[in-house]
C-alpha cells in the first residue's frame, strides 16, 4: 500500500479528536471513490509499507569466469609474409577482386556461383601450402576432457570455469592448427605490395 503521505510511525489517537474526526472521515468517504478504496484495504487488514517487515532474498548466483586469450603478439612485425599470401589468394582465387567489389546489384545465385569458384580457389591454396590439422581430433558435440595446465591458445572454454581444471565440456568446434607451411622462398620482397598488376589490352 502506498505510504508516501503517512508518517513513518502510526502514533493512536485520543477519543476526543476521534469524535469530531469521524464527522470528517465520514463526508472524505462519501465524497472520494479513492479514499473510499483506501479506507477498505485498511479495514481489511493491509498494513503501510512502514508496518511491513523486511523480506531479505538470498539467491545463489553463479560466476562465470571468462579466460581472454590475447591477440598473438609479434616479437618483430614482417608484412611479407602477409603479402605474399594476399598475392597467392589474388592469384588462385582472385579472392582480393571479391572482397573489394561491391556486392549491391548481384543477386545472392551470382555471389553464390562466384563464391564456389573463389572457394575452390583458396581451398587449392591452403592444401598446397600449408598443411593444416585440427587442435582437438574428437568429433564435434563429443564430451572431451581438457586436462589442467592446458594451453589456452589451443582450447577457449566457454561457460562456467571454476578452479584450474580439468575441466569436462561438449567440443563445439575441433579449431585449426598449422604443422607445416611450404611456400615458396621469395628472393626479391621490392615488388611485394603489389598484389595483382594491372592488366591492360593493347
Amino acid at each position: 500500500m502506498d505510504s508516501n503521505d503517512m508518517s513513518s510511525q502510526i502514533t493512536p489517537v485520543g477519543f476526543i479528536p476521534r469524535f469530531f474526526g469521524a464527522f470528517a472521515q465520514f463526508f472524505k468517504y462519501l465524497g472520494s471513490g479513492e479514499y473510499a478504496a483506501r479506507c477498505t484495504l485498511v479495514s481489511e487488514g493491509q498494513l503501510f509499507a512502514n508496518e511491513v517487515e523486511p523480506k531479505i532474498i538470498y539467491e545463489e548466483v553463479e560466476t562465470i569466469r571468462e579466460i581472454e586469450v590475447p591477440m598473438p603478439a609479434l616479437a618483430s612485425l614482417n608484412s611479407d609474409g602477409a603479402l605474399q599470401l594476399l598475392q597467392l589468394f589474388q592469384q588462385e582465387a582472385r579472392l582480393v577482386d571479391f572482397l573489394k567489389e561491391s556486392l549491391e546489384g548481384f543477386s545472392d545465385e551470382e555471389v553464390g556461383a562466384a563464391s564456389r569458384q573463389i572457394h575452390a580457389g583458396c581451398s587449392k591454396t591452403l592444401q598446397q601450402f600449408f598443411d593444416i590439422t585440427s587442435v582437438s581430433n574428437a568429433s564435434e558435440g563429443q564430451r572431451i576432457t581438457i586436462e589442467n595446465g592446458y594451453n589456452p591458445k589451443e582450447f577457449r572454454l566457454e561457460g562456467r570455469i571454476e578452479g584450474n581444471g580439468p575441466f569436462n565440456g561438449t567440443l563445439i568446434h575441433g579449431g585449426w592448427k598449422v604443422t607445416n607451411t611450404n611456400l615458396p622462398q621469395v628472393t626479391n620482397t621490392a615488388s611485394l605490395s603489389i598484389l595483382a598488376p594491372a592488366e591492360v589490352e593493347v
